[in-house]
């Protein structure tokens, strides 16, 4: 029983997620926290496991901590040292200053984050769902650039 619960906890977020990831629901903002989301139940897994043990429920405890090191593998943990830092603002091209702020992003932004952007500016501007051309054939062309800079 004390193991149960976390593990069906733990199902049904690794069946949410596949479910956003597949496209059959659509992202919120409480998708977003799922990392953090796993980190506090690998903590709480810890402690429980921690305290178990030290009451003397060793294989319930042994379990606990077993879910625990399950759900903080998948916890990603990123550090400043391995991000690029972005070039100088001088470095760019007017072109691709416009580009930025057409897509509404930040000087520097990785092509993860304008293929992003322009999904998403993409949804609302695309002509087909009911949007202006001349929008979506700016987002288009300031995509463009910034992929092909970064390409």
């Amino acid at each position: 029983m004390w193991i149960a619960v976390p593990v069906v906890i733990f199902m049904l977020l690794v069946w949410v997620g596949r479910q956003v990831r597949l496209g059959k629901w659509k992202s919120g903002p409480w998708f977003r926290q799922f990392r953090a989301v796993r980190s506090v139940l690998a903590l709480l897994a810890l402690a429980a496991g921690a305290t178990m043990m030290v009451q003397g429920l060793w294989p319930a405890g042994i379990g606990f901590i077993i879910l625990a090191l399950l759900l903080s593998g998948s916890v990603r943990v990123s550090g400043t040292m391995s991000r690029r830092e972005p070039q100088a603002a001088a470095s760019y091209t007017a072109e691709e200053i416009r580009a930025y702020q057409t897509l509404g992003l930040g000087i520097g932004a990785d092509k993860t984050a304008v293929r992003n952007a322009w999904k998403r500016l993409m949804k609302d501007a695309h002509p087909d769902q009911g949007g202006d051309a001349a929008r979506a054939s700016a987002l288009n062309a300031a995509r463009d650039v910034l992929l092909r800079r970064r390409g």
